[in-house]
């Protein structure tokens, strides 16, 4: 009995040493964010204010979140504290890739874009409010929750084409931690969000302190969605969905969503003193030719569908409540120099896929700035 004993002891102590072992090597290889997961408008895992230094196959660096849960800067009023006199304020509002947390800070479209729109003349602040697998809804509530508190002088809502309008409809992008909105005739209604319920394994003590346990939360959750993206999207990705020249019922539907929610989106806005416009970011397959060859090899059907008719069909939809700049044609045109403007597998913008964006982007805010002198 008492060897039997000794035994369980030794093996509960080589099974502790183990999972701290486990432990030690997932903080060291892969660290983790303490967010737990969000049922507001801020998503994702980088929502806690402060530097989080990250490990992974896509970056190795540290992902700053200021005092308000953003990947930004410091933000501050108009006139005083963090913020620069007399300066031009924009807030670009939008999902990942406005929020950039795959490259350093200052590499990110929003801090790029200031330095542009700053180097020859006087300076221009540009706060980024990105949440990842944001739609134009959640971009509309993010509106209402920090413009007046923002006080910009331009609003960009940074349309990503691929997936927003995906991210619209509840049932094609079925998250019970994201808002969503339904039209009832000329009105747009806010859904009641479900309860967004708390996996077990992500309640209590050990999930804020477990590097390793919220690692193979995060990995198990991550390939369930892939998969159920799989299935809703009949055999494809759901998100390629959005080139099918024969959208379901539901896709029409989200694209009309999506044409209310922009237009909500202008008047929210111009009610807080605000010019608008929209800035359409394309992903890989849209934008480049190595993009489109990868998915065209992997999922054949996308060879006979027109991969630039949601770009614009979405830029119809904004131009009736602003100006539009589609950044495909300068993307398009830097995949020559060498230098890959995608990240494998992730999908989000490099450096120079953010340093790209930025300065296409550059002339147009500035001529937007401009015409409020």
């Amino acid at each position: 009995m008492a060897s039997l004993g000794r035994r369980a002891l030794l093996s509960a102590v080589a099974l502790g040493l183990a999972l701290a072992g486990a432990e030690g090597g997932t903080r060291l290889l892969r660290p983790q964010t303490p967010a737990l997961p969000e049922t507001g408008l801020l998503r994702g895992a980088f929502t806690t204010p402060g530097a989080h230094p990250v490990r992974s196959e896509v970056f190795t660096g540290t992902v700053q979140v200021n005092a308000q849960g953003f990947v930004d800067g410091p933000w501050g009023p108009r006139q005083a504290g963090t913020s620069q006199p007399g300066a031009a304020r924009v807030v670009v509002i939008g999902d990942s890739f406005v929020q950039a947390a795959q490259v350093p800070l200052t590499a990110g479209f929003g801090r790029v874009l200031a330095r542009e729109l700053s180097e020859d003349g006087a300076p221009v602040e540009v706060l980024s409010l990105g949440v990842p697998g944001a739609g134009t809804g959640t971009a509309l509530l993010l509106a209402r929750a920090w413009l007046a508190e923002l006080q910009p002088d331009l609003v960009l809502y940074a349309m990503t084409t691929s997936n927003d309008v995906l991210n619209n409809h509840p049932e094609l992008d079925p998250k019970p931690d994201k808002p969503f909105f339904a039209r009832r005739g000329a009105a747009l209604v806010q859904i009641d969000p479900q309860d967004a319920a708390v996996p077990l394994w992500a309640r209590g003590a050990l999930w804020r302190h477990s590097h390793l346990l919220r690692w193979i939360g995060r990995t198990f959750w991550t390939r369930a969605e892939v998969a159920a993206r799989l299935e809703r999207g009949g055999g494809l990705p759901i998100e390629l969905r959005v080139h099918d020249p024969s959208p379901s019922p539901d896709w029409e539907e989200a694209w009309a969503l999506t044409g209310a929610l922009i237009g909500a989106l202008a008047e929210e806005s111009a009610d807080h003193g605000a010019d608008f416009a929209t800035l359409l970011f394309p992903d890989a397959v849209e934008a480049t030719a190595a993009g489109r060859a990868e998915a065209t090899a992997r999922w054949p059907a996308l060879a006979a569908w027109d991969t630039r008719a949601a770009a614009r069909r979405a830029a119809a939809l904004a131009e009736a409540h602003g100006p539009v700049l589609d950044l495909q044609p300068a993307i398009a045109a830097a995949e020559p120099e060498g230098s890959p403007l995608y990240l494998d597998k992730d999908g989000h913008w490099t450096e120079a896929g953010h340093r790209v964006a930025a300065e296409a982007s550059a002339p147009f805010v500035q001529a937007l700035l401009a015409g409020r002198e």
